[in-house]
């Protein structure tokens, strides 16, 4: 009897270890299908990225003949003659310039492939956007700001985009000064993600101009705000669910690393 009972309880441990380890291999098939598939729509959610910012660039190119002389019939100068004047002129000029290049510049960056396989490449380029954001792009902003279309309430939001692309770039920059790179790449990310508020503001513009709204100054002051507030919030949940799973991994380094891993 105790015999039997001995070979029962072996025949009973032997099926419970068979299926723990199957539960075991059943569980890691699924994780890793999850990365693989979070892998592939990350990387097509990047490239679309990169593709929509390229499109904006070239659409903001396209615009500069109707700025050498200004033709205040066009799109953005339409009704500034008044405002035309002063420092606007120039910040106006600086700001239409440097903004391309680190729009750009951000997307070489943001690369894995480059950050891996060409740190010097990195480092010099971003040194390149820290100098160009800090000294020509921001400052540009915080003077047209002032003469914002859509008043005081989209001139703020702008002033407040400047001081957080600042910030975030500064704090991003004491990271990499300091041996940090886990911690400087979120913040020049942050920083990315708010430079991107040119071409997010064109698309809810553009889309505002399509449907037809009632006022076109409360709509450009809801896409001054929105153009950046909600892909920052955005990126912060998408990085706050990264740091959750279990492999810790941010979600723009699962891309394939040859591909632009764009924010999120």
């Amino acid at each position: 009897m105790n015999r039997r009972k001995q070979r029962k309880r072996r025949a009973v441990f032997s099926v419970l270890s068979v299926a723990s380890g199957s539960s075991e291999l059943v569980a890691s098939s699924l994780a890793r299908i999850h990365v693989v598939r979070t892998r592939i729509l990350t990387t097509i959610l990047g490239w679309l990225a990169v593709l929509l910012i390229l499109r904006v660039l070239v659409a903001i190119l396209a615009n500069y003949p109707d700025y050498f002389p200004p033709n205040f019939d066009s799109l953005f100068l339409q009704g500034r003659e008044a405002t035309f004047t002063g420092p606007y002129r120039p910040a106006f000029y600086i700001h239409i310039f440097s903004g391309p290049v680190v729009l750009f510049n951000g997307l070489i960056l943001m690369s894995e492939y480059v950050r891996r396989h060409h740190s010097r490449l990195h480092r010099f380029l971003g040194r390149v956007q820290v100098v160009v954001l800090l000294l020509l792009v921001l400052p540009s902003s915080v003077v047209m700001a002032r003469h914002a279309f859509g008043g005081w309430p989209a001139g703020l939001s702008f002033l407040l985009l400047s001081a957080a692309t600042a910030s975030c770039a500064i704090i991003g920059v004491v990271h990499a000064r300091r041996g940090r790179y886990d911690r400087h790449r979120p913040w020049m990310l942050r920083s990315y993600v708010l430079i991107c508020s040119a071409v997010v503001l064109r698309l809810i513009s553009g889309t505002a101009g399509l449907v037809g709204v009632p006022s076109a100054e409360a709509a450009y002051v809801v896409a001054a705000w929105s153009s950046w507030l909600l892909p920052l919030a955005a990126y912060e949940i998408v990085e706050r669910f990264a740091k959750r799973r279990p492999a810790r991994m941010s979600p723009w380094a699962l891309a394939d690393p040859q591909m632009p891993a764009l924010p999120q």
